[in-house]
């Protein structure tokens, strides 16, 4: 029961769709891998990161072909036990729980994978702004982050093309970027891995996981449909101002990153407004936390309490013409003993 995909024209090319900028950048990148292989900070693989290989989700989805019923096939889930708390890049199945109490995730995976084919459009979560257009091919690839207030800012990665501007302000529900499989992970594991968008909710400064489990309550960065992301949408929303950010710790932040490449894409930021490099840094001190010192760990550059004016609440970051909605597309080894109700 599959049909073919509705793409944006024209596609990327195959350079965008996997993240390849330039032989330049791919030099300079594959240097820093074996450095940080060497370090232990890169191939954190074993033989449980074979239950990440979907061949059965990954090759109708690389030909273009998607689900009758108009539903992303859920590939990874938040890890309850360790994600958006530590980062490692492992990609073991050893100690994860899905909020379900199954095992539809890796060690310490911080967001939630939708599979799609390359060149499905990408849509704004909620309302916001546009802080970080962030082309990191070690990092996920091309990643759009967009500010929504009351310290809430969503992240999608792995995308090809960029579709808005830095401080661009979008309603929920517009476009904002193309999907692609741009990053080493998806590139070295092509085509085993489904490709699918990285969406992640973050809380000041942490990344959450949008779902919820029995007896916990609704909050920020959570879906607006509890645990059904969907097209809902709110009467007379408007785009609220971004979050608030703690300048001095900015700058200290900055002042204390050990990596001089990563120092200077902050100083880039910075020349920007404090919005933009906020959120560069929350992104860098979570998944590239070896650049600063012990001392950074758990640290914030928003203030520690925001007054909230409302709960910032999340739809399915997906166009309803493509996709009505989203399942957990498990195997016999992650689905949860005991659904909850």
């Amino acid at each position: 029961m599959l049909r073919f995909a509705r793409r944006y024209s024209p596609s990327p090319s195959l350079a965008e769709q996997f993240g390849v900028q330039s032989l330049k950048q791919l030099r300079q990148d594959y240097r820093e891998m074996i450095s940080d292989g060497l370090r232990r900070r890169r191939f954190q693989f074993d033989i449980t990161s074979a239950g990440l290989l979907r061949p059965d989700l990954a090759w109708p989805t690389y030909c273009g072909l998607v689900r009758k019923d108009g539903l992303s096939p859920i590939f990874n889930l938040f890890d309850r036990n360790a994600g958006g708390r530590e980062y490692s890049q492992r990609v073991s199945r050893r100690d994860q729980t899905d909020f379900r109490g199954g095992r539809l995730s890796y060690d310490q995976h911080d967001g939630v994978d939708f599979v799609i084919p390359a060149g499905t459009l990408l849509t704004a979560a909620a309302p916001g702004t546009c802080v970080m257009i962030r082309h990191r091919w070690l990092r996920g690839g091309l990643t759009i982050a967009l500010d929504h207030g009351n310290g809430v800012v969503t992240h999608y990665t792995h995308c090809s093309r960029s579709l808005v501007t830095l401080g661009q302000r979008v309603r929920r529900g517009e476009t904002i970027a193309v999907s692609g499989t741009s990053g080493v992970d998806m590139t070295q594991f092509f085509p085993w891995v489904p490709p699918h968008v990285h969406f992640m909710s973050w809380h000041l400064g942490k990344p959450v996981d949008p779902y919820r489990q029995p007896g916990e309550p609704d909050a920020s960065g959570t879906w607006l449909t509890r645990n059904q992301p969907g097209h809902d949408r709110i009467s007379g929303e408007s785009i609220p101002p971004t979050s608030p950010v703690d300048a001095a710790a900015i700058q200290e932040a900055i002042d204390a990153c050990a990596v001089p490449h990563l120092r200077a894409e902050l100083d880039d930021a910075a020349r920007l407004g404090p919005i933009y490099v906020a959120a560069l840094l929350e992104e860098m001190l979570h998944h590239e936390r070896f650049a600063w010192p012990a001392a950074f760990a758990n640290y914030r550059v928003r203030p520690r309490r925001v007054r909230a004016t409302h709960d910032v609440r999340l739809s399915l970051p997906l166009r309803p013409e493509d996709y009505g909605g989203a399942f957990f597309a498990d195997t016999a080894s992650t689905r949860p003993t005991n659904r909850p109700g």
